[in-house]
């Protein structure tokens, strides 16, 4: 797709990824991890966010230049119980599949390729569980709404509290991964490549 028209989105009709309730919380990491309140099952956690003291695995700090450390949130989080439904934003096609074993990594990992008005977009959808990596080999096509995936436990999610890491991504990936966190040293070119979650999300903060 290139640089994104961002105008292209508001045109297009996208259905909800996840059925939040009409309160939820919305989390400021950016100084660090927080617990849900006792009185909420859902959060959101924000794109383009530093968030210090959170990514604590070796593949996050393996650098001595403070602008290299990859601790800026480049996707979208949605927190909610294990086995919470995932639901595809619009009509795509399964992409690739993998399991990220390392340590604070996505678990099981899906990412479908979306046509947008003729340009392809590509979601990763992170922390998921394995029945979400079983049920959807490449090439399965998703429809817009269809209830395609789960929030994965910690056991199989990376080691996280459950949650969705969703990220869009303008370029063909390599690979079913994408950087979910990235530094400030290249934030700006990022900004591009991995535009706001937002765009198919609607409003959520």
């Amino acid at each position: 797709m290139g640089v994104l028209d961002k105008r292209i989105f508001d045109k297009l009709a996208f259905a909800d990824v996840v059925s939040l309730p009409s309160s939820y919380h919305v989390f400021d990491l950016s100084s660090g991890p927080m617990v849900m309140p006792e009185d909420q099952q859902y959060a959101v956690g924000k794109y383009n966010e530093l968030r210090r003291d959170i990514y604590s695995a070796d593949q996050y700090k393996n650098t001595d230049d403070p602008e290299s450390v990859r601790n800026i949130h480049i996707g979208v989080d949605i927190f909610g119980p294990r086995d919470t439904p995932i639901h595809s934003f619009y009509d795509g096609v399964v992409f690739s599949r993998k399991y990220n074993h390392l340590e604070l990594d996505y678990g099981y990992t899906l990412i479908i390729e979306y046509d947008i008005e003729g340009h392809k977009l590509y979601a990763l959808y992170g922390h998921l569980s394995k029945a979400s990596f079983d049920n959807n080999p490449p090439g399965k096509i998703v429809s817009k709404g269809e209830e395609f995936a789960w929030m994965g436990g910690v056991n199989e999610n990376g080691g996280w509290t459950p949650h969705l890491h969703l990220q869009l991504c303008t370029e063909k990936p390599n690979e079913c991964d994408m950087p979910g966190v990235v530094s400030q040293k290249d934030i700006a070119t990022m900004l591009e490549v991995y535009p706001d979650p937002r765009l198919v999300l609607g409003n959520l903060y």
